[in-house]
């Protein structure tokens, strides 16, 4: 059986962080967390084919999800790994606003444990 790819976690609040590493790791997925944008963008450089999903919340310090979205897709050669939006800001709960900002869809905060289950099985698949 073929190991699933690891998802990247990256989220400022602590017990967010927490609780959405928790159920990643109770489903047997590997996972990386990165505590805002920037520290997300340089995991994916040091390992641009290793992640199935990307976890983002979108407001951070330092680099939000956004500004880290944008990083992603701009490098070369281009960076598809999906990237849902965490997030409790409802401005952000519609899949157009979404895929304008470069992803493939969001979950709301409180993420719960079926929604993590079901991203997980929905991208971290390995061809």
């Amino acid at each position: 059986m073929h190991q699933r790819k690891k998802v990247l976690l990256i989220e400022d609040d602590q017990f967010s962080r927490f609780m959405m590493k928790e159920v990643i790791d109770m489903l047997g997925v590997r996972v990386d967390v990165a505590e805002n944008g920037r520290e997300g963008c340089d995991a994916v450089d040091e390992n641009p084919g290793d992640y199935g999903l990307i976890l983002m919340d979108l407001h951070m310090p330092e680099m939000s999800g956004i500004d880290a979205t944008q990083y992603i897709r701009s490098q070369e050669p281009p960076n598809t790994v999906p990237i849902i939006a965490v997030t409790a800001d409802v401005d952000y709960h519609d899949d157009t606003v979404i895929a304008k900002l470069g992803m493939n869809g969001f979950a709301s905060k409180p993420v719960s444990p079926g929604q993590l289950m079901d991203l997980i099985d929905q991208y971290c698949h390995v061809h």
